[in-house]
């Protein structure tokens, strides 16, 4: 019932409106469909603010929920490591040790390229070439001839680090 009232209501207020904009000069009716044309940008624009705004809380809400549990996660991690520490009566390694270790790896790793790949052409070195770099340090390239010397390139690899 309530319904019928309020859809009776906008309609009369609707007739009223109409029957002002016909009797009004043209003036007025330009500056009306003006400000209605406003206060219809004015809302859609507030209407926008207002779900982004939603959608902003709804977002940051779960990003410190992610937040939260994965420190928590992180503090239980850090608290079990302790205690296997503590239990076990392991040294827990310290992060020079660890920096240091994966400083050797690093430099393992680039010698091996050093020792795959001429640096002239970018070919394959051959197991040939391998052997002459195990006995005398350095080769030639069977593919361009360049001469490739192992302490050379070790010297500017640990220079360029």
């Amino acid at each position: 019932m309530e319904w019928e009232n309020v859809i009776n209501n906008i309609g009369f207020w609707y007739n009223v409106f109409i029957e002002w904009y016909n009797s009004a000069p043209i003036v007025a009716q330009v500056l009306a469909i003006i400000g209605i044309i406003t206060l219809l940008a004015l809302t859609i624009t507030l209407v926008y603010y207002i779900i982004k705004g939603i959608a902003y809380l709804v977002y940051y809400i779960f990003k410190g929920l992610y937040l939260l549990l994965k420190y928590i996660g992180y503090g239980f991690y850090r608290l079990t490591e302790g205690f296997y520490f503590l239990v076990s009566g392991k040294k827990k390694p310290s992060k020079q040790e660890i920096s240091h270790k994966n400083i050797q790896n690093t430099t393992i790793n680039q010698n091996s390229y050093i020792l795959e790949y001429c640096s002239e052409c970018g070919r394959r070195i051959s197991e040939r070439m391998k052997l002459h770099f195990g006995k005398n340090g350095m080769a030639f390239c069977e593919n361009c001839g360049k001469q490739l010397n192992l302490n050379h390139a070790l010297r500017t690899l640990t220079v360029s680090h």
